[in-house]
């Protein structure tokens, strides 16, 4: 069965639309989305979460200025989001050695052991969401959008 937010087309793409690259991305981009999302709740976290946890794990301690650069998210935003992780005691925020005005951010070991979990879960809705390309066309898809993403 599928979530309200989730439709199964049967039907190509007519012309029209099939060739406009920002109504595909959109659409991708939303069926990932929503189905990442809703693997996530289960365990507290929301895609958002999910990817500022994974780069703090993973480039920890960084700035939380440069952790909002990175995720191309605002400062007021960002705030938020750290605020929710360093309430559910996966994330501290401690004064950053290097200059006293901001914070670096380092994950708990609960916060690695959740991204652990939370990155497994992404790997299966990731497999499930691309399982009509091939590898190759997984990895060619990928360099592609990184080259759009970081162009911009």
């Amino acid at each position: 069965m599928h979530s309200p937010s989730e439709t199964t087309t049967t039907t190509p793409l007519p012309s029209s639309i099939a060739d406009q690259i920002g109504f595909l991305l959109s659409k991708a981009h939303l069926r990932i989305h929503n189905r990442a999302n809703e693997a996530l709740e289960p365990l507290g976290l929301n895609v958002k979460h999910y990817g500022l946890l994974t780069v703090i794990v993973h480039e920890g301690p960084i700035p939380q200025g440069r952790l909002g650069e990175i995720m191309r998210i605002d400062r007021t935003t960002m705030v938020g989001f750290i605020d929710d992780l360093e309430r559910h005691g996966y994330v501290d925020r401690t004064r950053n050695p290097q200059d006293r005005r901001e914070y670096a951010l380092v994950a708990t070991g609960a916060g690695k052991r959740l991204q652990r979990s939370a990155a497994a879960v992404m790997r299966k809705v990731q497999g499930e969401t691309l399982s009509p390309l091939t590898a190759t066309e997984r990895r060619e898809l990928q360099q592609m959008l990184r080259v759009l993403v970081e162009a911009g």
